[in-house]
């Protein structure tokens, strides 16, 4: 995976061949990873948009699980969080 920074993307022909070689690359912001770059068709795009959502989604409930797995919830604290959940709305 090919890195560039914020400072690159000035360089838009370069940044646009390279990503026709390389079909993803991460942009980096101070030399850490922000945002992640991935070539795509017109055609693909709603396609490409819902697999990335799917994917964070499946990211965060990964991370969410892990959260709770280290410090699981003390009893009765889902349901006290369901109630509050349903009154709120």
């Amino acid at each position: 995976m090919n890195y560039i920074g914020v400072s690159d993307l000035k360089k838009s022909r370069e940044m646009w061949a390279m990503l026709s070689r390389e079909k993803e690359l991460v942009l980096t912001r101070d030399g850490k990873p922000g945002a992640l770059i991935v070539e795509i068709t017109p055609e693909g795009l709603e396609d490409a948009v819902a697999a990335v959502r799917r994917a964070l989604f499946s990211e965060a409930v990964s991370s969410a699980r892990g959260r709770g797995a280290k410090n699981p919830p003390a009893a009765g604290e889902i349901d006290r969080e369901i109630r509050a959940s349903r009154r709120r709305g």
